[in-house]
Formats: structure tokens, sequence, C-alpha cells
């Protein structure tokens, strides 16, 4: 065998195998692109969505508290306050035993929505709340509401109250010292 052969056959593979690589790379790459690209346009559309659903809680929160006011469980003036039936509402329901119990972890959860006026600890206090529906720990309060034929829901929007009241106890810089709470 003549090594000139030899060469030339070595040199052959070895090219073939470079140039099968690079094409495989490029296929790879172009998956990559396409891959980025899509990636890219989910996080806008969750960018999107995330805004979104912000917008729907604050509608939301708007709606239930004309349906609070509308039931005579708050007073429609600023800042809201519980009506005698929305007090007793709250008591009742065995509502304000578990808040005491849980109130620094039900803070904690409302820092989170980081409020920076009075308004907004009212509004993000009753988001919070409302988020609380399935939750384990207020199961009593639940049962408490079928038993009694109230509504849970609402229930948890007057603790909304109750709740804003301790936040600001425990951020006085947040209140305003003209108003009352």
């Amino acid at each position: 065998m003549d090594w000139t052969n030899v060469i030339l056959t070595i040199f052959i593979s070895v090219t073939g195998a470079i140039v099968t690589s690079l094409v495989t790379l490029g296929k790879y790459r172009e998956k990559v692109d396409r891959i980025e690209k899509d990636l890219d346009k989910t996080e806008e559309n969750v960018l999107e969505n995330s805004k979104l659903i912000a917008k729907y809680e604050v509608m939301i929160s708007n709606l239930e508290k004309n349906i609070d006011k509308i039931s005579g469980v708050a007073q429609s003036h600023s800042p809201l306050a519980l009506t005698d039936k929305g007090k007793r509402l709250v008591k009742k329901s065995g509502f304000m035993d578990i808040f005491e119990k849980i109130k620094d972890n039900l803070t904690e959860d409302l820092e989170k929505e980081a409020p920076k006026t009075q308004y907004e600890v009212q509004e993000k206090a009753r988001i919070v709340m409302s988020r609380l529906f399935d939750d384990e720990r207020f199961k009593e309060v639940e049962e408490w509401a079928y038993e009694n034929g109230e509504d849970l829901s609402q229930i948890l929007r007057a603790g909304a109250i109750p709740l804003r009241d301790y936040y600001f106890e425990k951020h006085p810089e947040i209140v305003n010292p003209k108003e009352k709470y």
C-alpha cells in the first residue's frame, strides 16, 4: 500500500468528519437560537400576564369593597372601618382569635406587597386576605360561615381591616398623623 493513498484516505476521513460535525453544529445552533427566541417571547408573555393579574386583583378588590359597603360590613368613609355588623362577624366567626395567633405572619405577607401609602396598605391587605380562602388556618372560620349562612370571603375581607391596623402599628412611618384609623 502506498503512503499517499493512506494519507489521502485519512485526509478524506478527517475532512468528512469535520464537515459532518460542522453541519451538525450548525443545526444545533439553529435549534438553540429558536429556543432562545421562544424563551424571550415566553418571558414577555409572563411579564404581561403578571401586569394583567395585578390590575385584575385591584379591580376585584374594588368590587369587593363595594359589596362590603352594601352588605353593611364596612363603613364607606376613609379609612374603611368595620361596622358593628362587621365587628360581630370577625369576632363570632373566630377570625379574630386566629388573627391574633398569626398576625405577624400575615404582616410578613403584606410586607412582600411593598405598600408605600396608607391606601396601598389598606388595598393590599384586602388582596392578601382574599388569597387565604383555602388556607387551612381558617378552616374553623369556614365551618362557622357554612353553619351560619355567611360568606367566608367577606369575613376574610373584613379581616383585612385589623390586618391593616396592625400593619400601621408595625410601620408608623406610613401613617398620616392627621388620619385616625
